[in-house]
């Protein structure tokens, strides 16, 4: 039995990464309630124990000498409560015990403060306690009196213990409420991803629309995802109507070759080879079958060139010397047509922002086309130069040319002039010239040559980056 893969569930992760740092802040919260739960408890205690002790002070007299005291019984009452603490106090004159309980231990001298209450945690009869002392001058009575109210802690630990529960359980309610919250707040938040889902795969079953998502509805954390799908949606229509494309044009011209062969193969069933009709069958043959492989060479460049990407990032060029090696590897076809084939000596080393394959593919086809279609004694002149903004590599030959209404539609494919109809070709030369420059970021112009004779492309390739201000820097100033 096949095992279930196991996907990782952003909605689980955001949940889980939720639930998790609630409870770390619940914590956190609970550490911060427990420490503020204890200072208020001991603070408001404290309180009381100090008021017991100025009760009992501020009844501190002296007669003939002596001290008295009359500790009212509210003095000490103000500290009962239900968990019934025990309370003990003294009342001393430096050492001197004037009354209270013997054994309660004396405060050091160090610690006494005439201003306000000092407070200590002791040890007494076995258990700890807290200490409030208040201390007093009085008249004609030499030394400090320090009064001493002791209490255990069994209030206090009582009191921060039910506080600290409370505070637990509305921790607990809190970090459940939140979690069972969180859970349709984080599929609420998620929607328009789900949205986005649905949309993505509504396009994925359609097969001859390539709309674009619209980006108006979509969370900024999701445009650069939308931006990335468009982009593909876009790349795949551009495929899709290429082979299309593809699929009509070979099937529409490669009907009359093949309908061609297939009549002469009749011919020549009935006619042997040797005779004249059969003789005439074959030359055809030969011609369609040219025809054909030319055709479909096109055809093959132009998907190529209409499929392919800008070229590769950050290439660069050397425009003279891609002419030379293209005028070297078609002069032997030149030479057959009786064109002559050269390269401008004005031309010098230009350096353009594209792809060295796809350059050389441009300028190819244009000199085929330039050879093919000029007259016989002919010349074809490649020339290499830039503008301020530009790199121009230029194709010019004087031959028939184009006329005017026609330099447009030249680019078009399967376009050819009325009076070339009997040459071989396939009329995809140029086309392939446009595609490529496309992809490079490059225009093609086409227009008469010198004196209105033959036909002129200029391909204008971007510079070199810098190549741009050498060239405006060697410019002479106007002056």
């Amino acid at each position: 039995m096949k095992r279930r893969q196991h996907r990782p569930s952003l909605l689980q992760r955001l949940l889980g990464t939720l639930v998790v740092s609630l409870t770390l802040v619940a914590l956190l919260l609970g550490a911060g309630g427990a420490w503020l739960i204890n200072g208020i408890v001991e603070q408001t205690s404290d309180s009381l124990l100090a008021a017991s002790a100025r009760a009992i002070a501020e009844t501190l007299a002296v007669e003939d000498g002596d001290i008295s005291l009359d500790l009212p019984p509210w003095s000490l009452g103000m500290l009962e409560n239900t968990e019934r603490d025990n309370i003990y106090y003294s009342v001393r004159r430096d050492a001197e015990l004037i009354t209270g309980y013997p054994d309660l231990a004396v405060a050091p001298a160090s610690t006494l403060n005439l201003d306000h209450a000092v407070f200590r945690y002791d040890h007494y009869r076995g258990q700890t306690v807290r200490v409030a002392v208040v201390s007093r001058r009085l008249p004609r009575i030499n030394g400090i009196v320090a009064v001493e109210v002791a209490e255990t802690l069994q209030s206090r630990h009582e009191l921060s213990d039910r506080m600290l529960v409370g505070l637990a359980s509305l921790e607990a309610v809190f970090v459940l409420t939140a979690g069972f919250l969180v859970w349709p707040a984080v599929r609420w938040s998620l929607r328009p991803i789900t949205r986005l889902q649905a949309q993505m795969a509504a396009r994925s079953g359609q097969d001859t629309v390539f709309d674009k998502l619209p980006l108006d509805r979509v969370p900024a954390e999701l445009v650069g995802l939308v931006q990335g799908f468009n982009t593909l949606i876009e790349t795949v229509e551009h495929s899709v109507r290429g082979v299309r494309r593809f699929t009509a044009d070979a099937s529409h011209q490669m009907r009359t070759p093949l309908a061609i062969l297939r009549t002469h193969l009749a011919v020549l069933k009935r006619h042997p080879p040797q005779s004249e009709a059969g003789r005439r069958s074959l030359d055809d043959i030969v011609q369609a079958t040219e025809r054909l492989q030319n055709l479909l060479t096109g055809l093959l460049a132009l998907a190529r060139a209409e499929g392919s990407g800008p070229g590769r990032e950050n290439a660069t060029t050397d425009l003279l010397a891609v002419a030379r090696a293209v005028r070297a590897e078609q002069s032997k076809a030149a030479k057959r047509a009786g064109v002559r084939l050269d390269i401008d000596p004005g031309s010098t080393t230009v350096v353009a922002a594209a792809d060295e394959v796809l350059v050389t593919e441009i300028l190819t086809n244009l000199v085929d086309n330039a050879i093919r279609y000029n007259r016989e004694s002919g010349r074809v002149v490649l020339s290499v130069g830039e503008t301020i903004e530009r790199a121009v590599l230029q194709v010019e030959d004087d031959g028939p040319g184009v006329p005017d209404a026609d330099l447009e539609r030249i680019f078009e494919r399967f376009h050819r002039l009325s009076r070339d109809q009997g040459q071989a070709g396939s009329g995809l030369g140029l086309s392939i010239v446009r595609s490529l420059a496309d992809r490079l970021g490059a225009d093609v112009i086409a227009s008469s040559g010198s004196d209105a004779k033959g036909l002129r492309v200029r391909i204008l390739f971007p510079l070199l980056p810098g190549a741009a201000a050498s060239v405006l820097a060697s410019q002479p100033a106007e002056g």
